[in-house]
């Protein structure tokens, strides 16, 4: 019984990968300033890899830039996980002058340590006024893995929606949302229980069903006159094959950081082939 389950899963599985790997999933974020807010050098790539490599496809015309928060100097590896970040970036097509690495003694790397949200907030803002940015994407708050730096940059932005919400022009913000370590760890397979429990699908559906258009804009109605307004409540990106094999390219960047447990992390993890975002503006 077990065994008919497991090719059940991998049967469903597989559907779902030939289904919606970018073929029927186009990404409503175009022609428009990103900015992916991380704790760490290779967070891009651990957790955010198919948003990068969907939002950075030159034919949607967006402008993506990464702020890090901090330089990962817990083991005194700092100035080299820098370089590794720049490199990872590279990979996707982000240019060096498009990624900012944050050093500074009130945000030291460390999985004990606690930052101000204010503080976080203050530099999202700063960097949103510099660069244009419309479109923040960062970490829940469960963070994917508990670290505290990565919740960190969830409460960082709550911050920055109650304090400059009225002042910035950020128009919308994204959290990638965290998920059951038992789903975090079976890769693809994951995809019949995303089908089932994301929203990201519904409007598809609704398409297909012919329900109607867009998923509704959270805490409003859509109206074509707010740009942000036809963004969809959640998003979905689940890497092509060739996707999968940039984001594992750009991993192997971080060379500093490619311990055993960072190896099979790579071939198991759901975060390297699909990503949920959640819209909290």
């Amino acid at each position: 019984m077990m065994l008919y389950a497991f090719y059940a899963l991998l049967f469903t599985s597989i559907c779902g990968y030939a289904f919606f790997h970018g073929r029927f999933l186009k990404t409503p974020i175009t022609r428009t300033s990103i900015a992916l807010v991380i704790a760490h050098p290779d967070d891009e790539v651990m957790f955010f890899g198919p948003t990068l490599a969907e939002l950075t496809r030159s034919e949607h015309g967006n402008v993506v830039r990464v702020l890090c928060l901090s330089s990962g100097n817990h083991d005194n590896l700092g100035e080299i996980r820098k370089k590794e970040l720049v490199a990872s970036c590279r990979a996707f097509g982000i240019r060096e002058s498009h990624v900012t690495i944050l050093e500074r003694d009130d945000l030291k790397d460390g999985p004990k340590v606690l930052w101000d949200p204010s503080l976080v907030g203050d530099q999202m803002n700063l960097f949103a006024k510099k660069h244009g940015i419309e479109t923040i994407i960062t970490f829940d708050e469960k963070g994917v893995s508990g670290h505290r730096n990565h919740i960190a940059c969830y409460v960082g932005l709550t911050y920055f929606i109650q304090t400059f919400k009225a002042h910035t022009p950020v128009k919308t913000c994204y959290v990638l949302k965290s998920i059951s370590l038992l789903r975090k760890y079976i890769s693809l397979l994951d995809l019949p229980f995303t089908m089932v429990m994301t929203e990201a699908l519904m409007p598809l559906f609704s398409q297909y069903l012919g329900l109607g258009g867009a998923a509704p804009l959270a805490g409003g109605s859509n109206s074509n006159s707010n740009p942000g307004s036809l963004r969809p409540l959640e998003l979905l990106f689940v890497s092509s094959p060739k996707a999968i094999a940039q984001a594992k390219g750009a991993m192997e960047k971080h060379e500093s950081q490619m311990v055993w447990f960072r190896k099979l992390y790579v071939i198991f993890s759901r975060y390297m082939s699909v990503n949920e975002l959640r819209r909290v503006m």
